[in-house]
């Protein structure tokens, strides 16, 4: 997360056991700061849009050109970094999203 910069897009993932997938995209709106109440650290994102369609965890399994991603080899992983062709990959897939598909961009 602290690698995550004002305006990167991001895709917003579901992790739960049912329903691990991708199913929107968001902006980052404020870069890594310390929580004081977690203890931790966090970004703050705001919604861009929703994917019109959901992506699966395993359909991007099946899907030859993101065997390489890491997180179909780590699906409970929370952010992870996404290359400009994952990008545009995951956007052809999803049927693109409320908004236009392009930039530097996280998971």
């Amino acid at each position: 997360m602290k690698a995550m910069k004002l305006n990167d897009l991001c895709f917003f993932y579901h992790s739960g056991a049912k329903s691990r997938r991708i199913v929107g995209v968001v902006e980052v709106v404020r870069e890594w700061y310390e929580d004081d109440e977690s203890g931790g650290g966090c970004v703050d994102v705001k919604a861009v849009g929703e994917m019109r369609n959901g992506i699966d965890l395993q359909e991007m399994k099946r899907e030859s050109g993101l065997k390489d991603f890491v997180l179909c080899r780590q699906p409970r992983l929370s952010v992870v970094p996404v290359g400009e062709d994952l990008w545009v990959k995951i956007c052809e897939m999803g049927g693109g999203y409320e908004g236009d598909c392009g930039g530097e961009n996280e998971v």
